[in-house]
């Protein structure tokens, strides 16, 4: 990277996928921009957010009312989400000028453009993170029980895509059919694919082949950041979703890690309940492809 030319990124991810500890090591890059799930921001709390079911509605508004309330301390410059169209997010947001800034770096959720890919951002290099859907969907599932004990605690919870609890490919399908559109259209033509336990097996590696790949210059501080939630101070993100986590904590472990740690073994899958294990066998097809192409250290850069 030359340093009159800036570089953008956006990384594509599945949720439960070390996504946010990865937006924090990328906030140890000299003179960047990070952006914190902006498309998704529209797509779950937006005017043009996807429909809620009913039997979700009321908690999806307990918890945009209770998120409203809480005050962050800081002013970042975060967007109101429930005024953030699409249009709004491209233009006002991806496309933004940031003219100070060598890399724009924006980690968002596949599902959250697949829809509507007409309005992807002009001017970026995409990547994707991904990872064992038995880790995901145990994980997510874990989170999806707290959040919902916080706002309904007598609410069960059955983790499918018929009420839109994860979306109508999983989020695996979502990831597949952006690569794919990226490829076939030209924009990306080789997306840089991430596993994150190879993330956390080798993270040195994984982040300067990233980076060359990406034209992002590397530097060794990015094996290493500051615990804590002070650096989303210069972060780009929706209001809505930050002050969120202030009582949800879904990015809390993200937040309190220093590196990238070891990744532990997937669970057993006679362990676990038959919805995840539905949801794990519907996305495994989408994640074998992608695992098929993703980074391996047996590579050399292209």
């Amino acid at each position: 990277m030359t340093d009159d030319k800036q570089v953008r990124v956006i990384l594509w991810c599945i949720p439960r996928t070390v996504s946010t500890a990865f937006e924090k090591c990328m906030s140890n890059l000299d003179d960047v921009q990070i952006i914190n799930e902006p498309y998704v921001s529209a797509y779950s709390i937006g005017p043009e957010k996807i429909p809620t079911p009913e039997i979700f509605r009321e908690e999806e508004e307990k918890f945009v009312a209770k998120a409203e309330d809480v005050e962050l301390g800081f002013d970042a410059g975060g967007w109101d989400t429930k005024k953030a169209t699409y249009k709004f997010i491209k233009e006002n947001v991806m496309e933004a000028e940031y003219s100070d800034k060598k890399v724009v770096f924006v980690k968002d959720m596949s599902y959250g453009i697949t829809w509507k890919l007409h309005m992807l951002p002009e001017g970026y290099r995409h990547a994707f993170l991904i990872r064992n859907p038995v880790k995901v969907f145990t994980s997510w599932k874990k989170l999806l029980k707290k959040m919902l004990k916080e706002m309904s605690p007598g609410l069960d919870l059955v983790l499918e895509n018929k009420n839109n609890i994860v979306p109508e490919k999983y989020a695996f399908g979502e990831s597949f059919q952006l690569y794919e559109h990226l490829v076939k259209t030209g924009i990306e033509p080789n997306p840089v694919i991430i596993d994150s336990d190879d993330l956390l097996e080798n993270p040195e590696f994984v982040l300067k082949e990233f980076c060359k790949r990406t034209g992002v210059t590397y530097k060794d501080e990015l094996l290493n950041w500051n615990a804590g939630d002070s650096v989303i101070q210069k972060w780009k993100f929706s209001n809505t979703i930050m002050q969120g986590n202030q009582f949800m904590g879904y990015y809390k472990e993200a937040f309190a890690s220093q590196k990238f740690y070891k990744a532990p073994p997937p669970a057993d899958r006679a362990d676990l309940p038959e919805d995840v294990n539905t949801c794990i066998d519907e996305a495994m097809p989408y994640y074998e492809k992608m695992y098929a192409l993703r980074l391996r250290a047996d590579q050399t850069a292209k």
